[in-house]
Protein backbone atom coordinates (compact mmCIF):
# COMPACT_ATOMS: atom_id res chain seq x y z
CA UNK A 1 0.00 0.00 0.00
CA UNK A 2 1.16 3.25 -0.70
CA UNK A 3 1.41 6.23 1.86
CA UNK A 4 -1.07 7.72 -0.43
CA UNK A 5 -3.48 5.42 0.11
CA UNK A 6 -2.45 4.67 3.87
CA UNK A 7 -3.50 8.29 4.34
CA UNK A 8 -6.73 7.74 2.27
CA UNK A 9 -7.54 4.48 4.56
CA UNK A 10 -6.45 7.04 7.98
CA UNK A 11 -8.88 9.62 7.00
CA UNK A 12 -12.03 7.19 6.11
CA UNK A 13 -11.34 5.17 9.71
CA UNK A 14 -10.87 8.91 11.67
CA UNK A 15 -14.39 9.50 9.71
CA UNK A 16 -15.79 6.31 10.80
CA UNK A 17 -14.80 7.10 14.07
CA UNK A 18 -16.24 10.01 14.78
CA UNK A 19 -19.28 8.32 14.11
CA UNK A 20 -18.92 5.81 16.97
CA UNK A 21 -15.78 3.94 17.34
CA UNK A 22 -16.29 -0.09 17.21
CA UNK A 23 -14.18 -2.28 17.26
CA UNK A 24 -13.49 -3.36 13.74
CA UNK A 25 -12.44 0.60 13.68
CA UNK A 26 -10.05 -0.60 16.06
CA UNK A 27 -8.65 -3.63 14.57
CA UNK A 28 -8.36 -1.88 10.99
CA UNK A 29 -6.55 1.02 13.03
CA UNK A 30 -4.31 -0.82 14.41
CA UNK A 31 -3.25 -2.98 11.25
CA UNK A 32 -3.12 0.23 9.43
CA UNK A 33 -0.47 1.63 12.17
CA UNK A 34 1.62 -1.73 12.83
CA UNK A 35 1.41 -2.97 8.75
CA UNK A 36 1.11 0.34 6.72
CA UNK A 37 1.89 -1.49 3.80
CA UNK A 38 -0.67 -3.95 4.42
CA UNK A 39 -4.39 -2.83 2.76
CA UNK A 40 -6.53 -4.50 5.54
CA UNK A 41 -9.69 -2.37 4.16
CA UNK A 42 -11.34 -5.68 2.96
CA UNK A 43 -10.53 -7.88 5.37
CA UNK A 44 -11.81 -5.55 7.78
CA UNK A 45 -14.93 -5.28 5.43
CA UNK A 46 -15.25 -8.37 5.89
CA UNK A 47 -14.98 -8.92 9.20
CA UNK A 48 -17.81 -6.59 9.98
CA UNK A 49 -19.78 -8.55 6.95
CA UNK A 50 -19.44 -11.70 9.18
CA UNK A 51 -20.63 -9.71 12.15
CA UNK A 52 -23.84 -8.61 10.59
CA UNK A 53 -24.31 -12.33 9.75
CA UNK A 54 -23.54 -13.27 12.87
CA UNK A 55 -26.42 -10.94 14.64
CA UNK A 56 -29.20 -12.09 11.47
CA UNK A 57 -28.45 -15.60 12.69
CA UNK A 58 -28.77 -14.69 16.33
CA UNK A 59 -32.42 -12.81 15.12
CA UNK A 60 -33.14 -16.48 13.67
CA UNK A 61 -32.29 -18.24 16.26
CA UNK A 62 -34.47 -17.02 18.18
CA UNK A 63 -37.89 -17.36 15.71
CA UNK A 64 -36.44 -20.67 16.07
CA UNK A 65 -37.18 -21.32 19.81
CA UNK A 66 -40.21 -19.65 19.64
CA UNK A 67 -41.78 -21.86 17.09
CA UNK A 68 -39.93 -24.67 18.63
CA UNK A 69 -37.30 -25.46 16.96
CA UNK A 70 -33.53 -25.36 16.15
CA UNK A 71 -32.20 -23.40 13.57
CA UNK A 72 -31.22 -26.44 11.19
CA UNK A 73 -34.06 -27.38 11.51
CA UNK A 74 -36.07 -24.35 10.56
CA UNK A 75 -34.04 -23.94 7.71
CA UNK A 76 -34.82 -27.60 6.22
CA UNK A 77 -38.99 -26.34 6.70
CA UNK A 78 -38.25 -22.98 4.59
CA UNK A 79 -36.20 -24.78 1.67
CA UNK A 80 -39.86 -26.99 1.35
CA UNK A 81 -41.85 -24.10 1.56
CA UNK A 82 -40.21 -21.63 -1.17
CA UNK A 83 -40.40 -24.49 -3.76
CA UNK A 84 -43.61 -23.86 -3.80
CA UNK A 85 -46.50 -26.65 -3.89
CA UNK A 86 -46.58 -29.30 -3.28
CA UNK A 87 -43.54 -27.89 -1.33
CA UNK A 88 -41.52 -30.71 -0.97
CA UNK A 89 -37.65 -31.65 -2.27
CA UNK A 90 -35.56 -34.61 -2.85
CA UNK A 91 -33.10 -35.23 -0.01
CA UNK A 92 -30.62 -34.29 -2.81
CA UNK A 93 -31.91 -31.12 -3.44
CA UNK A 94 -32.60 -29.88 0.28
CA UNK A 95 -28.54 -30.36 1.21
CA UNK A 96 -27.76 -28.67 -1.92
CA UNK A 97 -29.62 -25.44 -1.09
CA UNK A 98 -28.68 -25.99 2.64
CA UNK A 99 -25.27 -26.40 1.94
CA UNK A 100 -24.77 -29.03 4.30
CA UNK A 101 -24.21 -32.39 4.51
CA UNK A 102 -26.25 -35.18 3.16
CA UNK A 103 -26.11 -36.55 6.98
CA UNK A 104 -27.17 -33.39 8.44
CA UNK A 105 -30.24 -33.21 6.05
CA UNK A 106 -30.75 -37.10 7.52
CA UNK A 107 -31.09 -36.13 10.81
CA UNK A 108 -32.46 -33.05 10.21
CA UNK A 109 -35.47 -34.79 8.16
CA UNK A 110 -35.91 -37.34 10.84
CA UNK A 111 -36.70 -35.25 13.60
CA UNK A 112 -39.20 -33.23 11.63
CA UNK A 113 -40.86 -36.49 10.74
CA UNK A 114 -41.14 -37.46 14.11
CA UNK A 115 -42.46 -33.88 14.97
CA UNK A 116 -45.12 -34.17 12.19
CA UNK A 117 -43.68 -31.37 10.10
CA UNK A 118 -42.81 -33.22 7.23
CA UNK A 119 -43.62 -36.62 5.86
CA UNK A 120 -41.58 -38.72 3.39
CA UNK A 121 -43.37 -39.68 0.42
CA UNK A 122 -41.93 -41.80 -2.76
CA UNK A 123 -41.36 -40.13 -5.71
CA UNK A 124 -43.68 -40.32 -9.10
CA UNK A 125 -41.20 -41.00 -11.51
CA UNK A 126 -39.48 -43.07 -9.12
CA UNK A 127 -40.28 -45.57 -6.65
CA UNK A 128 -36.97 -46.31 -5.16
CA UNK A 129 -36.34 -42.37 -4.49
CA UNK A 130 -38.28 -40.35 -1.59
CA UNK A 131 -38.94 -37.02 -1.56
CA UNK A 132 -39.46 -34.88 1.61
CA UNK A 133 -43.01 -32.77 2.28
CA UNK A 134 -44.60 -30.53 4.05
CA UNK A 135 -47.66 -31.37 6.28
CA UNK A 136 -49.74 -28.96 6.79
CA UNK A 137 -48.52 -28.39 10.11
CA UNK A 138 -45.20 -27.74 9.08
CA UNK A 139 -46.57 -24.82 6.77
CA UNK A 140 -47.71 -23.52 9.25
CA UNK A 141 -44.71 -23.23 11.06
CA UNK A 142 -42.76 -22.03 8.05
CA UNK A 143 -44.93 -19.51 7.21
CA UNK A 144 -45.25 -18.12 10.79
CA UNK A 145 -41.45 -18.17 10.58
CA UNK A 146 -40.75 -16.35 7.55
CA UNK A 147 -43.00 -14.06 8.46
CA UNK A 148 -41.08 -13.20 11.78
CA UNK A 149 -38.05 -13.02 10.13
CA UNK A 150 -39.23 -10.66 7.19
CA UNK A 151 -40.18 -7.96 10.32
CA UNK A 152 -36.90 -8.26 11.59
CA UNK A 153 -35.01 -7.67 8.59
CA UNK A 154 -37.72 -4.95 7.91
CA UNK A 155 -36.69 -3.65 11.19
CA UNK A 156 -32.94 -3.69 10.73
CA UNK A 157 -33.82 -1.71 7.37
CA UNK A 158 -35.49 1.07 8.83
CA UNK A 159 -33.48 1.14 12.33
CA UNK A 160 -29.90 1.65 9.96
CA UNK A 161 -31.34 4.08 7.74
CA UNK A 162 -30.10 2.21 4.39
CA UNK A 163 -31.80 3.10 1.16
CA UNK A 164 -32.56 0.83 -1.52
CA UNK A 165 -30.15 1.99 -3.61
CA UNK A 166 -27.31 1.60 -0.87
CA UNK A 167 -28.68 -2.08 -0.21
CA UNK A 168 -28.76 -2.91 -3.85
CA UNK A 169 -25.08 -1.87 -4.32
CA UNK A 170 -24.19 -4.04 -1.03
CA UNK A 171 -26.02 -6.75 -3.02
CA UNK A 172 -24.25 -6.64 -6.41
CA UNK A 173 -20.74 -6.59 -4.49
CA UNK A 174 -21.74 -9.59 -2.67
CA UNK A 175 -22.65 -11.26 -5.78
CA UNK A 176 -19.65 -10.61 -6.98
CA UNK A 177 -17.80 -11.90 -3.90
CA UNK A 178 -20.02 -15.20 -4.33
CA UNK A 179 -18.82 -15.53 -7.84
CA UNK A 180 -15.51 -15.62 -7.29
CA UNK A 181 -15.91 -17.98 -4.86
CA UNK A 182 -17.87 -20.45 -6.60
CA UNK A 183 -15.67 -20.38 -10.12
CA UNK A 184 -12.86 -21.34 -7.29
CA UNK A 185 -14.47 -24.31 -6.23
CA UNK A 186 -15.20 -25.53 -9.30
Amino acid sequence: MTRKSAARNSARIAATASEGTSLYDDIESAWLEQRPDLDMAMACTLLRLERVNQFHEMRVQEISNKVGLNTGDLHVLLALRRSGKPYELRPTDLFRALLVTSGAVTKRVARLQETGLILRVSANDDGRSELVRLTAKGLAIADRAIGEIAKGVARVKEASGLTDAELAVLDRCLRKLLALETRKNR
